[in-house]
């Protein structure tokens, strides 16, 4: 991808300078097991422009699970094709201002960028160059950032995001200034039922440890907000539940999509729903019959409002007989 800016963030170099940028790799594993060392590289081929001589510090940010505390985790150097060497990049502290807000680094990338889609606890970790260069006009060279970080001891589904820019523009309100590389990210191998960090826990499953045969209550909080936005139902008088099954190996479904008793969730509190159900005899399936999976959602007594996954997906847990 080839991009042309104003003052462009170039990849993990990040000169503020105008010229243009092409990753040529980005080499970044979309699985790992736990507590194992990961490597990720992004390559870059970079032009200055002729009549710009402005030099800044570059800066990499990674968004990742605070449990896995990159700030002590996380090694970031990079190399470039003028010969430097292999640069170090030092980790961000409170006095390392982005000079766009005057925030801290963390404050600022967490105010101006977000999440990115994850709903557990994550963190912004910041690293600024300890070198100096000396590129100016009309140089062209290449680079590569690398990073390596060890991930924890759960398994969890995260979107770790790479944050691309410099001491000059910092998290500017154009995004043209810096880059962001989103990488859905997934570990395996813990003892822990999947945690999904992109799941938005308006919803929820209770007992912890459950299979579809059990009785399980389904529980909808429409306090919850996704992307700052609140839920569409709340402040309903009465919120349902939709649902379907499928089961005999993912060949049979069952729905129940009807508006009535049997889907109207139990208020818990001020905006606080659950439902309780045995799924054999809420869907009509035969006790024989083992259920894969459970899909939900909530709508209003009309049913123009529906409550589904930012992506429009229906709710769903994978079990957790541990």
């Amino acid at each position: 991808m080839k991009r042309c800016y104003r003052y462009l963030a170039i990849a993990a170099l990040a000169l503020a300078v105008v010229g243009c940028m092409e990753f040529l790799a980005v080499n970044h594993p979309a699985t790992a097991p736990v507590n194992t060392g990961v490597d990720v590289s992004f390559d870059v081929s970079v032009e200055v422009d002729k009549d710009i001589d402005l030099r800044t510090t570059p800066v990499v940010a990674i968004l990742a699970p605070t449990a896995w505390n990159m700030a002590e985790n996380a090694v970031v150097t990079y190399t470039t094709s003028d010969a430097s060497g292999t640069m170090e990049m030092r980790l961000a502290t409170d006095a390392d201002l982005d000079p766009y807000s005057g925030n801290p680094w963390s404050t600022a990338l967490k105010t101006g960028l977000g999440t990115k889609g994850n709903y557990e606890p994550v963190e912004w970790v910041t690293f600024i160059s300890t070198a100096t260069h000396n590129w100016g006009p009309e140089d062209k060279f290449t680079g590569t950032v690398n990073i390596h970080f060890t991930t924890g001891e759960e398994n969890l589904k995260t979107n770790l995001v790479y944050f691309i820019g410099n001491t000059q523009d910092g998290v500017h309100g154009d995004p043209q200034y810096y880059l962001l590389h989103e990488q859905p990210f997934e570990t395996t191998g813990g003892s822990n039922a999947t945690i999904d960090y992109t799941l938005p826990k308006m919803c929820s499953v209770t007992p912890e440890a459950f299979t579809w045969e059990d009785i399980v209550a389904l529980h909808y909080d429409a306090t919850v907000q996704v992307d700052g936005e609140d839920s569409p139902l709340k402040g309903a008088d009465k919120v349902y539940l939709m649902a379907r099954a499928t089961y005999d190996g993912g060949a049979q479904e069952s729905v129940v999509d009807v508006v009535g008793s049997k889907t109207l969730m139990l208020s818990e509190s001020k905006d606080k729903w659950v439902l309780y159900i045995y799924p054999h005899e809420f869907f009509g399936i035969p006790a024989e019959k083992r259920i894969e999976n459970v899909s939900f959602y909530m709508v209003n007594e009309d049913k123009s409002i529906e409550v589904k996954m930012p992506d429009g997906e229906e709710f769903s847990f994978p079990e957790n007989n541990k």
